[in-house]
């Protein structure tokens, strides 16, 4: 049930937070391109990038290659749609480059739904949980994460996604098992 597949694990990419948020810190695309073009010349047949910020740079990177690239953004508001009842509002915790590029938002919006991002202050937080505990390999405080999740459900989301892998991580390890509770990560590997 394996399928054939190359994985290009880049890490010394450029944080792509950072240059979303400050266009003068080292800019991440002509790096993923790179490895696009690479993967295409490796003749996958399509190429998924495990990361909902570099979706930013989502359509520059498939101008440069013939392959369709899976976005994560779309797929996660698509399994929202098929498996929410009454879905209205989706709340989304991601980085804070995510956020300020409005990556989840104006596809939430094109599906004719309402997205709601965390206060400033459950932002900074969540930054916190992603960078200094999942990123840094230390205690995730899960209660914290749990009051950032209850903070969205007070706004009436119907549904809340995991828009950065590093929260992937946290579900799995914290067993959230909550049907409202949405995996980007899961929802890729599902298309």
């Amino acid at each position: 049930e394996h399928i054939a597949m190359v994985i290009l694990n880049h890490a010394s990419i450029p944080d792509r937070t950072d240059y979303i948020l400050d266009k003068t810190k080292p800019n991440p695309l002509p790096v993923m391109i790179k490895d696009a073009k690479m993967l295409e010349d490796d003749k996958c047949s399509f190429i998924v990038i495990p990361c909902n910020t570099a979706h930013y740079f989502y359509e520059e990177i498939q101008k440069s290659v013939n392959i369709p690239i899976i976005n994560i953004l779309e797929e996660t508001v698509k399994y929202c749609e098929q498996t929410i009842p009454s879905l209205k509002k989706i709340g989304v915790l991601a980085t804070e480059g995510t956020i300020k590029s409005k990556a989840y938002q104006n596809i939430i919006e094109k599906h004719s739904l309402e997205c709601v991002v965390p206060s400033e202050e459950d932002q900074k937080s969540l930054m916190n949980i992603i960078y200094n505990e999942v990123k840094a390999g230390e205690e995730v405080d899960i209660y914290e994460f749990q009051r950032i999740i209850g903070d969205m459900k007070k706004l009436g989301c119907d549904a809340i996604v995991l828009g950065c892998t590093e929260l992937s991580i946290i579900k799995k390890d914290f067993n959230l098992s909550r049907a409202d509770i949405v995996d980007s990560m899961e929802c890729l590997a599902r298309a």
